[in-house]
């Protein structure tokens, strides 16, 4: 802002006589004063609009002490800068996790969050996995109820989410769906016929029921639901009205095999457009070969 004050006072009346006031002039002859002073009355003139004479281009400028308009140029650049729009910030992304039964009904539900956000195919983030567990796989793997001897993701502690990248300020948009979602079944989640703690209800965010997102998950809970800080390995939430609220950085997410990635629901029928995301997000690397068997139903 001073920039600006000290740019408009050189540009006043009064401006271009204080500041060639500032500069030491060498000693000159009587006409060599008149020609100076003559110039000078014409510069002013000029400025005012009073100077009915033809004027040359660049007059003024080239009368102008050098060092003048050189700081002249710079307070134009800077005031052009501070008056310039600035582009909004762009909002910082978040990961987090929801879980709420077997994660294929769960993982379309969310693609259709992130659709209403705006973003194309190739920009959707929404993963199942598996989150909440105390144990992994010997090479951090955690994998689906397998005949391979792979490490069991339900034998390990963990239930199926679905993983997302949300911006900072819609993270209580998302966890409002996901309650009114849970709100609205008779036994917390659309299968419960899927029993075991492998389905229970869990929302993962960073620092969990102590970060600084916690409060937007509350409110949009709105008192509905109990939110009970997650411990790792707990119990199933199916028939009651708990979720469990786990530190993402504490209990990660850890995603799960292609096969599992934008597949049909057990009941309901999913679009080819949703199943073709598995190929381009494949092709594209945000769906990555994971050290699990691969099955394939």
């Amino acid at each position: 802002m001073l920039a600006r004050v000290f740019f408009a006072a050189l540009l006043l009346p009064g401006g271009l006589a204080w500041t060639a006031s500032r500069q030491t002039l060498p000693e000159t002859t009587a006409s060599e004063d008149a020609r100076v002073a003559s110039a000078s009355v014409a510069q002013l003139a000029q400025l005012r609009g009073t100077d009915t004479r033809p004027k040359a281009p660049d007059a003024v400028d080239s009368a102008m002490p050098t060092w003048a308009r050189a700081g002249l140029a710079t307070l134009a650049v800077l005031a052009a800068v501070a008056l310039a729009p600035r582009a909004a910030l762009a909002e910082t992304d978040v990961q987090m996790y929801v879980g709420q039964g077997c994660f294929w009904h769960v993982q379309h539900e969310v693609v259709k969050q992130e659709t209403g956000l705006g973003r194309q195919p190739a920009e959707i983030t929404a993963l199942s996995g598996y989150a909440g567990g105390t144990e992994v796989g010997s090479q951090g793997e955690v994998c689906y109820h397998n005949m391979a001897m792979a490490p069991d993701y339900g034998r390990m502690g963990h239930t199926e989410v679905v993983n997302v990248s949300v911006p900072e300020g819609k993270v209580g948009d998302f966890a409002k769906a996901y309650f009114d979602a849970a709100a609205k079944y008779p036994f917390g989640r659309a299968d419960p016929q899927d029993r075991g703690t492998e389905y229970r209800s869990a929302i993962g965010i960073p620092g969990g029921m102590d970060g600084p997102l916690f409060k937007d998950v509350e409110a949009a809970n709105n008192g509905r639901l109990q939110l009970v800080r997650g411990q790792g390995n707990d119990a199933d939430t199916v028939g009651t009205k708990k979720v469990w609220v786990y530190d993402s950085n504490q209990f990660p997410f850890h995603q799960g095999e292609i096969y599992h990635q934008f597949h049909d629901d057990m009941i309901e029928r999913y679009p080819q457009e949703y199943h073709k995301l598995k190929k381009l997000l494949v092709a594209q690397g945000t769906v990555q070969k994971v050290a699990c068997p691969e099955m394939g139903f």
